[in-house]
């Protein structure tokens, strides 16, 4: 893509809302509703997109300036966007996104695999974050909704235009704009809730940064209690997620119930448990996708998974956490994406994949695997027809795919994790998560992973808070592999860690009723004397403080840092290089002393010890210590002598009294070490033995505790399984026993097991009289059925279908009827013995009905020649005696001898107008006649545009006088009679002609699009094929109550005087219009113009009806 170099957006200097306003041409209108509503003092910029714009830049920008007050320009590179301005993106630009800014660049269909449309929504969102708003106007059910999506996954709020289906029979919560939209309003409707929705954004600190947050937190007590109120009702803690993410979406919602204060909205949770499960679920933001950043996914079959197969024996199982799941579309692609990969290879290796979310709502939609046309569009055909099911509208996750996955509700910063992991995907979680909780996931990661584990983390995420857990593998796609250099345990949560710490410090105090000095005193020397120091890496980053480090190290500016040589004081970092780089040479300690810091008073002792462990990276104890302060006092040769003798004689005596103390000392010490000994051996051998226990009872507890939590999830799902099966055995034998056909399941033997209510009542059969008997010996065997045994047989032995076998049976009242019966086998090897289906059918009465039918059919078609005949010759003799008397009377009008009053010669002139109305209708009335029947023969790709251009040729002295305009878009070729639909166009464009406004040149406008029409009635078509043609002027137009009578014969608004007609045009073109198996509606303002809507349901073959 060509990029214009210069911004016109940067976060890092912005922070007004910009919101993105996309359309199509056709709503247009829409735009200029939204844009007259929107006040002059906003704070916000926009920017309007519109999709296939087919009018000139500055046309646009003067319809959009008309009835507002806000500035309207057209957007330029470089000029950053301002507030209370709205900016129109030209026809040939859209925008484009990098680091946090927005620039302009060439307007194309696609971009990046995604629609113009969503392109633009997209920018906006990943440039201008939690600021971005989107308003969707456009009438399209796909295009944008992506965009929203994404809108709404960085912090911004989406709004969509409410449809007219939707106005007339309700929402529809399928509906991917609904579900992607946060609010869905008429146009004019929409401004009001966008500012109302800043304003309390602005109220709750929405835009507040988490350091102004921390210092309102004190007195914000209600934003604390409602958190505290969705802790205890439903087990979730969002204190530690960043606030202001969680203030927005609780703003959200606040004016969604139209509460303006936050302190009204606490009362309202309080008694509105509803209102809490959809704060909690706002608070969630469900947005994935099916393979969701192509290249991650084509980074996993080359890197990650060889990598897991590389420690894999013939047993071992991959094991893969999908952290965070959502509604399964990750777990999901992951899962398809490892099947191709071992199908490759062809290698069965069992495959675990554990998802896990928060959300019940989330998990349940996963484990049903159901997913719209709107869900899967990112996937391929090929990979949607190998691992998916589409039944009706949707499509279902195939049973292979389905069983590699386990999901269960779970959270991942407070419940154990799952153990003896290959593969940890975590994407978009932890950018809600501050980093106390950053922390503990990590660390909770870290310890589910095996050693050559690898995590998947989301684009804006990083490793950066706990280094030394994890090392980048594959950097630009943010896969890190673990590092095993540091032990971790499970973080347990604080409400577990009071559980925990209690029992445990009651088994303590159980066990040992003495107090342990020796410990006591080892850890008091320990915290106090020791001295002040460090523990890192062969990278130099430190993983462990111990003591006041204060005085030698500081903490660096910016992103956080934690190499020693960045935080050490001046002065230092040299020599505590030299330092370790000696001790890592020799593996034996070294020392740097005496040495002076800049701007302070004492000298710094510097030690480094290597430390032994049994992980292959060396670690180093770096101690730090202060030594001798530097005295600034001043003294003459003399004095420095005289004190240099006194402090020598202070010292030797402090020494002397020192070696005869020391002595003392030592005896006793002796002398008590000698009776400790042996009962010191025996202590610490003791707690050597306890404390190797201790650690592996705790190892036994944490894998328990894995363990424990993934057989819980497999419970959950096992239950979930199991309710499923039940709802469908309750559903299945609902539709049974409430279907009309008979019913009858029979085993290998040919015995009944079971009949529906139907059967029993159709053949007034007792229950006992045919359950458990064979089929020939009950009441359908009286007939041809036995005939059918062989059949039969072969369907339940081979699984085979048997369709539409005919069956006579007698009654018992002695009627004989005529059954279809089909057979549809039942059969399992793990279940039982192969059944089958025996479905029933009764079509005595239909083959009744159809031969009435074809009797009547052959009356008809002889009536229908006998009326083409009467018409044609009663047309002829009508028109000859009307042609007569038109002539004849003209004839007598132009006779200058005879001599006619002027009373005559109106009455003649009269008899002439009649006579050719009285033709005109004859030839109508003909025409309608003839418009019967149609062989296959008549349908051929029609040029539609070019059947217009030849009407408009030969009426064009009419379109002349009246200097009228006929616009024609793109219409495609679609199969019609071409003579039919010539006189459809021709009547509705004579008639747009003839009802024009006087004064006003009349505009034609014929357009098309592919259409779903809410009022198709057609059995053979399906409701999303259809073309739909409109013919809109701007004519007199139609009362609204005149639109059901429109297209009946001889129907007129106006009488003859004011113009002429027959009342058949229209009543011509429904008949023609139903020849096509399509229909005709009309919409009509008086004043305003009428419209005229052509629905062609596009057929392969129009005799299918």
């Amino acid at each position: 893509m060509d990029n214009f170099t210069e911004k016109i957006f940067d976060i890092r200097k912005h922070s007004l809302p910009v919101v993105g306003v996309a359309a199509s041409q056709e709503s247009l209108q829409e735009v200029r509703t939204l844009v007259k509503n929107l006040p002059v003092k906003c704070g916000m910029s926009f920017i309007v997109y519109i999709e296939n714009q087919n009018q000139p830049d500055a046309e646009l920008l003067k319809q959009l300036s008309d009835g507002t007050g806000l500035k309207v320009k057209t957007i330029e590179s470089g000029n950053y966007l301002n507030p209370d301005t709205l900016y129109i993106l030209k026809s040939d630009e859209t925008l484009s996104h990098s680091n946090g800014t927005l620039s302009l660049s060439e307007r194309r269909k696609r971009i990046d695999s995604l629609s113009a449309l969503d392109h633009f929504f997209v920018s906006i969102a990943l440039a201008c974050r939690e600021s971005a708003r989107a308003i969707l106007l456009s009438d399209s059910k796909t295009d944008g909704v992506i965009g929203l999506n994404y809108i709404k996954e960085q912090g911004g709020t989406a709004f969509a235009k409410i449809s007219e289906s939707v106005l007339k029979n309700g929402a529809n919560h399928n509906d991917p704009v609904f579900e992607a939209a946060d609010f869905i309003l008429k146009p004019e409707d929409i401004p009001s809730q966008l500012l109302l929705l800043e304003s309390v954004y602005e109220s709750n600190y929405s835009y507040s940064s988490e350091k102004d947050i921390k210092i309102l937190q004190g007195d914000d007590e209600i934003y604390i209690a409602i958190l505290d109120l969705l802790r205890q009702k439903l087990g979730n803690d969002f204190s530690n997620y960043r606030q202001p993410t969680i203030r927005r979406r609780i703003a959200r919602r606040m004016v969604i119930a139209k509460i303006s204060t936050s302190k009204v909205y606490l009362e309202f949770l309080k008694n509105s448990p509803s209102e809490l499960d959809l704060l909690f679920n706002d608070f969630l933001i469900p947005v994935t996708d099916f393979f969701r950043d192509s290249q991650v996914f084509k980074i996993l079959p080359e890197v990650v998974f060889p990598r897991i197969l590389e420690n894999k024996k013939d047993n071992d199982k991959i094991r893969i956490w999908v952290a965070g799941c959502s509604t399964g579309q990750e777990a999901y692609s992951i899962a398809i994406s490892l099947h191709e990969f071992l199908a490759s290879k062809q290698l069965s290796i069992k495959v675990q994949i554990f998802a896990s979310d928060i959300s019940e709502n989330s998990i349940s939609k996963a484990r049903a695997g159901v997913y719209s046309r709107q869900d899967v569009r990112r996937i391929s055909e090929k990979r949607l027809s190998r691992y998916f099911t589409k039944i009706e509208s949707s499509y279902h996750i195939n049973k292979e795919i389905r069983d590699l996955c386990i999901f269960a509700s779970h959270n991942f910063v407070k419940d154990p994790p799952f153990a003896k992991l290959d593969f940890v995907s975590c994407r978009n979680v932890l950018i809600y998560l501050d980093s106390y909780l950053q922390k503990k996931a990590f660390k909770t990661f870290h310890y589910g992973l095996l050693p050559e584990g690898m995590l998947l983390l989301g684009k804006s995420e990083s490793t950066n808070y706990t280094p030394g857990l994890f090392e980048p593998l594959v950097k630009n796609l943010k896969i890190f592999s673990r590092l095993n250099s540091v032990h971790t345990k499970i973080p347990i949560s604080r409400e577990r860690a009071e559980t925990i710490s209690a029992s445990k410090a009651k088994a303590v105090k159980k066990e040992f009723s003495q107090p342990d000095f020796q410990k006591t005193a080892q850890k008091l020397l320990y915290n106090s004397y020791t001295p002040a120091g460090v523990i890192v890496n062969e990278k130099k980053e430190i993983i462990h403080f111990h003591g006041d480090t204060g005085p030698f190290l500081l903490s660096p500016q910016g992103k956080p840092n934690f190499n020693i040589l960045e935080m050490v004081r001046e002065g230092l970092a040299f020599e505590v290089r030299s330092a370790l780089l000696d001790a890592r040479k020799t593996q034996q300690k070294s020392i740097k002393s005496a040495i002076p810091l800049k701007g302070r008073k004492y000298l710094a002792d510097i030690e480094v010890i290597p430390l032994e462990n049994n992980t292959e990276e060396k670690h180093y104890l770096v101690l730090f210590s202060k030594s001798v302060k530097i005295v600034g006092e001043q003294l003459d040769d003399e004095g420095i002598k005289g004190k240099a003798e006194k402090r020598i004689k202070d010292l030797e005596k402090e020494i002397q009294q020192l070696r005869e103390d020391i002595k003392k000392v030592t005896e006793d010490q002796e002398s008590a070490n000698e009776e400790l000994q042996s009962a010191n051996e025996e202590l610490l051998s003791t707690s050597e033995e306890l404390q190797t226990l201790n650690e592996e009872l705790e190892t036994s507890a944490e894998q328990l505790q894995s363990n424990n939590e993934e057989l819980l999830a497999m419970n959950e799902e096992l239950i979930d399984r199991q309710e499923q099966l039940v709802f469908s055995r309750l559903y299945a034998e609902a539709i049974i026993e409430n279907i009309r056909e008979p019913l009858l399941i029979i085993n290998s033997e040919l015995r009944v097991k079971s009949a529906n209510a139907s059967f029993y009542n159709h053949f007034s059969a007792a229950e006992e009289s045919i359950e458990g008997r064979v089929i020939f010996d009950t009441v359908i065997a009286s007939g041809n059925l036995s005939d059918l045994r062989p059949q039969i047989e072969l369907s339940i032995s081979n699984g085979s279908k048997m369709d539409n076998a005919e069956v006579k049976i007698v009654m018992s009242s002695g009627h004989e009827k005529t059954m279809i019966m089909n057979v549809r086998p039942i059969s399992n090897n793990k279940l039982g013995e192969p059944l089958a289906l025996l479905a029933f059918q009764d079509i005595t009465d239909l083959l009744r009905t159809n031969k009435i039918l074809e009797y009547t059919n052959h009356d008809l078609e002889d009536k229908n020649k006998q009326l083409a005949s009467f018409t044609s010759v009663a047309s002829h003799d009508l028109q000859e005696p009307l042609r007569k008397i038109s002539l004849f009377s003209g004839m007598i009008l132009k006779n200058k001898k005879n001599v006619l009053s002027e009373e005559s010669s109106t009455y003649l002139n009269r008899m002439i107008v009649s006579a050719g109305r009285m033709q005109q209708l004859i030839d109508d009335l003909l025409m309608y006649s003839k418009v019967t029947s149609v062989s296959q023969g008549d349908f051929i790709e029609t040029d539609i545009p070019e059947l217009i251009e030849d009407i408009c040729t030969e009426i064009d002295d009419l379109i002349l006088s009246k200097k009228a305009v006929v616009n024609v878009g793109d219409i495609p070729h679609i199969k019609t009679i071409p003579p039919l639909m010539r006189q459809v166009f021709i009547n509705l464009i004579s008639n747009s002609l003839k009802y024009s406004r006087e004064g006003e040149p009349p505009v034609i406008t014929i357009t098309a699009s592919a259409d779903s029409s809410p009022e198709a009635v057609f059995t053979n078509a399906d409701k999303k094929s259809f073309m739909h043609i409109r013919v809109k002027d701007n004519g007199i137009g139609f009362p609204k109550t005149a639109e059901s009578r429109l297209f009946d014969p001889f129907f007129r608004l106006h009488s003859k005087e004011e113009y002429e007609g027959t009342g058949i045009g229209l009543a011509l073109c429904k008949k023609i219009m139903d020849l096509h198996y399509g229909y005709i509606t009309c919409i009509g303002e008086p004043e305003k113009g009428s419209e005229f809507n052509l629905y062609f349901p596009i057929l392969t073959n129009p005799q299918t009806n």
